[in-house]
């Protein structure tokens, strides 16, 4: 039952007319159909009946004209005995047996023809009934009826007759039953349908009005007023539905205003918080919120960019278990990290996390009265500024140190001058070396002053045009001045012409400075040779590889070279290979020779080994 009506759910139509109709049907059918099933079952079991009760009666009135016909042995007789009285309708087969199974007469009645005598072998032996009872029965195939009844003779059985009747019949009256009961159901349904169809239009029209005026109180343009014609129930459906209209149409006034004002508070939300997310999302500093409970409820992709954590790291712990994530990252610290309750005070923290570049982050929060978000705390990367603090400490240590060697020596001069009486040779001397450590410092604060402005203002002052390299260096030899008793900077390999975008007085201030450092750190003598070379390297830009051209200026010196260790320090501020102070300097041409060449978008190539000299090379893309 319940299949059926999940199949009833499945198929049921949309509509209550068809739904309705459908619904009568499927009684109808179900009652005719039980009624013309009971009387197809009563009619086949009356006729049934019938023929049995006729078939017996046929085999019991043979059985008993035929036993003294069996005990004489008078079997033609028999025959036109059984002939005579197996010319009824139903009939299609006699037998007569003995007693012992012997068949004795056998008779055949076929539709359309009489019945006629068919006999194949008194010595055949067939199987009997053993009750010695009249017994009928119905065949497995259901197409033929079995009547054996006794032949007597006193109290003596003597034979037995078989009447066999065809059910044919009745099977043609069950099937015409049941097509008569079917074409009575089908004028039924259809009458029914007819008649509902008929009788449903009404109401039909009612709903149909109706839906159509609810539609339009749906969107808002309908009529306060439906008007429909009918039974007393349709009436009160009226007057319902136009009271219910006027109701509509009052709040749909007031639900638009509402909608309208909510609609304006979303955009105005909405903004806020696209603003809100843009400004959280882009901020460079990191932001983190914690909730009543002291947990992270929100982390901004920057503190997880700043802190290599992810969001499942973060989001949910507590302020001690997020300040073990930290410290776990943690490089060691002159300062130890207070704790992230420290920075929620009136000062910053700082916090160095390790990593091939070190990163320095200062941590800053506040305290919140809102139950939605209790604390707020601010991290920033302050490595940059960090790192800039301390190469100024440096330098300017490194700048004092150097400063205070040429003042401690005039210092010291000027204070024996002023005390004592010197000869004149001897305070000839003196001054000498006064005017010596003099040039010296005007030297330091000179380059200081290029240090200075190069990182000040970059290449900002810088005139790039496109120049022969070769014509730039002819240009600059013309007029260089070696060290007395020097030789002249010797140019191996022809001058090709090479163009590359340089500044002419930069360049001429980073071959004065590389020319001098070449001679001053070859104290014996030796050439200094210059030679132009070309080299071509694979470049990686924008995820391709490409070839590039460069072209650079070799100047070789014979002197001293310097050890794998001063090399890897080449570019240092006040860094000098010659620590004996027999060769003057500041330690400062390389650093700004090679803050120019990287400015012009060069590169400096330092190649040497202590005792053969020094090769470097000036590399420009051509």
């Amino acid at each position: 039952m319940e299949k059926l009506l999940a199949l009833w759910r499945g198929l049921r139509p949309q509509h209550l007319q068809t739904q309705t109709i459908l619904m009568v049907s499927l009684v109808l059918l179900l009652a005719l159909g039980l009624w013309g099933g009971w009387g197809g079952y009563q009619q086949q079991r009356s006729n049934l009946a019938h023929m049995e009760s006729e078939s017996r009666a046929l085999a019991r009135h043979i059985a008993l004209a035929s036993g003294n016909l069996i005990l004489s042995d008078r079997l033609d007789e028999l025959e036109g005995l059984v002939i005579a009285f197996a010319e009824h309708r139903n009939v299609r087969l006699v037998h007569v047996f003995s007693a012992q199974g012997q068949l004795l007469a056998e008779i055949h009645q076929e539709p359309g023809r009489p019945a006629h005598a068919k006999f194949e072998s008194h010595q055949k032996l067939l199987p009997l009934p053993q009750d010695g009872q009249d017994l009928s029965q119905i065949s497995a195939d259901g197409m033929r009826f079995d009547a054996w009844s006794p032949v007597k003779a006193g109290a003596k059985t003597v034979g037995w007759v078989q009447v066999n009747s065809d059910l044919a019949e009745l099977q043609a009256q069950r099937h015409l039953i049941w097509r008569n009961a079917l074409l009575a159901v089908a004028l039924v349904i259809g009458l029914s349908a007819l008649l509902l169809s008929r009788l449903m239009r009404p109401t039909m029209t009612l709903f149909e009005e109706a839906g159509r005026f609810a539609a339009t109180l749906i969107d808002g343009e309908g009529q306060t007023q439906l008007e429909v014609k009918g039974p007393l129930e349709f009436q009160k459906l009226q007057k319902s539905l136009n009271e219910a209209s006027v109701l509509l149409q009052q709040h749909l006034l007031v639900l638009q205003d509402s909608i309208q004002t909510q609609q304006q508070h979303e955009a105005q939300l909405a903004a806020q918080n696209a603003q809100l997310g843009a400004i959280f999302t882009l901020s460079p500093d990191g932001l983190l919120t914690f909730d009543e409970g002291g947990r992270v409820q929100f982390a901004n992709q920057a503190f997880l960019s700043l802190s290599q954590l992810s969001s499942e790291q973060v989001l949910g712990q507590t302020d001690t278990q997020l300040q073990t994530l930290l410290l776990e990252q943690a490089a060691e610290s002159e300062q130890p990290f207070p704790g992230l309750d420290a920075c929620f005070g009136p000062t910053k923290q700082v916090l160095t996390l390790r990593g091939d570049k070190p990163r320095v982050l200062s941590f800053s929060g506040r305290q919140s009265d809102s139950t939605a978000v209790k604390r707020v705390l601010y991290v920033c990367d302050v490595t940059q500024a960090h790192n800039l603090d301390r190469m100024k400490s440096e330098f300017l240590s490194l700048a004092a140190h150097e400063l205070r060697t040429p003042l401690t020596s005039i210092y010291g001069f000027v204070e024996l001058m002023v005390g004592r009486e010197i000869p004149e040779a001897k305070r000839q001397n003196m001054l000498t070396r006064i005017h010596r450590q003099c040039k010296l410092m005007i030297n330091i604060l000179n380059e200081l002053l290029d240090l200075a402005r190069i990182e000040a203002r970059g290449n900002s002052d810088f005139k790039f045009g496109m120049l022969d390299l070769a014509q730039v260096v002819d240009e600059f030899l013309a007029d260089f001045k070696p060290p007395e008793g020097r030789e002249r900077p010797v140019v191996e390999g022809a001058n090709v012409p090479t163009q590359v975008c340089i500044d002419p007085q930069k360049m001429q201030q980073i071959l004065l400075n590389t020319l001098s450092n070449a001679y001053k750190y070859s104290p014996e003598g030796g050439p200094v040779t210059l030679r132009f070379v070309r080299a071509t390297k694979q470049i990686s830009e924008d995820e391709t590889v490409q070839a590039q051209t460069f072209c650079g200026l070799e100047i070789r010196d014979q002197g001293i070279g310097l050890s794998a260790e001063h090399l890897a320090r080449m570019g240092e501020r006040f860094f000098r290979a010659d620590t004996s102070g027999h060769i003057p300097g500041t330690g400062l041409n390389v650093s700004i020779v090679k803050e120019l060449m990287e400015l012009m978008g060069g590169r400096l190539q330092v190649e040497s080994e202590l005792g053969q000299g020094t090769c470097v090379t000036l590399w420009f893309k051509c």
